[in-house]
């Protein structure tokens, strides 16, 4: 090769490196028109930029990853960050996804992908893949088979924004409502997302409380330009609301107390993360707990055959 030529194969190879860092989709054959090489040359190229990243990526200096994008129909570089979890952090938080069956298998297994290529070399994700690989073949995605990542996302922006949203609602029997919805937090709890969301006092069966949404549940919605204000003294505090809403039914709030005596008091508190337990002369405990809606609750209880 001439040095003149190999100078120019330098800079070029430079200059797709700053493309793709600066976050442009590398078409091939484009590119190669560009420079009027042969698209082997810019495979080339790539290749050794993708050299470059697994080399870093060994050696513990950061991790990126060139890809091909099929719906850009080009490369793009990706996961230019160094690796935040550790092996053992990643399968526990991998575990805890498959556990929760949340997502349908395709968005499950995605965001599984996304996780390996985002915290791990090249050299560990074969050992991760196998870890998880056979639990994800057999994955029991949720019944509605809907993928909810997008939608739990635009409803949450909404949240963020209080903005109103304008939805239609097909409930358990079949029945579709529509609501105008000032939401107020997103849940994920059980299999299910849930929006929470206040709407007119007037409509509800539980005034002054918030209504709860299955997301797969909607059927449409539309995130409108109006805003919505809460009160200081009224603000949703979904961290708070998400301790007295452990079964996901609405409803004023409300204490109950029971009496358990089975073998690990723990597994209700667990339960119920407001109950307070006092343990009884005979062994028992006195439990008392505040939720919202006393149908949840009452299901639950009598699913435990040691309370009484």
């Amino acid at each position: 090769m001439k040095n003149s030529d190999c100078s120019k194969k330098h800079d070029r190879v430079l200059e797709l490196y700053n493309r793709l860092m600066s976050g442009e989709v590398i078409n091939k054959a484009a590119i190669a028109m560009e420079y009027n090489v042969n698209p082997r040359s810019i495979q080339r190229d790539i290749d050794a930029i993708r050299e470059y990243y697994a080399n870093r990526a060994v050696s513990g200096d950061g991790l990126s990853e060139i890809y091909y994008d099929r719906s850009a129909k080009g490369y793009r570089l990706i996961n230019s960050k160094t690796v935040t979890l550790s092996n053992a952090e990643l399968f526990s938080i991998i575990k805890i996804l498959l556990e929760s069956r949340a997502l349908n298998k395709p968005e499950m297994t995605a965001v599984i992908e996304k996780l390996l290529d985002a915290c791990l070399p090249p050299a560990e994700k074969r050992k991760m893949r196998e870890l998880a690989g056979n639990e994800l073949y057999h994955y029991v995605e949720p019944r509605h088979r809907k993928a909810l990542i997008d939608t739990v996302w635009t409803l949450g922006s909404a949240v963020y924004k209080q903005r109103i949203v304008n939805l239609d609602y097909k409930k358990a029997n079949g029945e579709i409502t529509h609501a105008w919805v000032k939401p107020v937090g997103i849940m994920c709890s059980e299999y299910y997302f849930y929006l929470i969301a206040y709407f007119e006092d007037k409509d509800k069966k539980y005034p002054g409380y918030p209504t709860i949404y299955r997301i797969d549940r909607i059927e449409s919605y539309k995130i409108t330009d109006d805003n919505f204000d809460i009160p200081y003294r009224d603000r949703f505090e979904e961290g708070e609301f998400r301790k007295r809403i452990p079964f996901m039914y609405g409803g004023p709030l409300r204490k109950e107390t029971f009496i358990y005596d089975g073998p690990d008091i723990n597994a209700v508190l667990d339960r119920l993360p407001t109950a307070r337990a006092l343990k009884q002369a005979d062994g028992s405990y006195l439990v008392t707990a505040e939720v919202y809606g006393e149908k949840g609750i009452k299901l639950w209880l009598r699913g435990q055959e040691s309370i009484i």
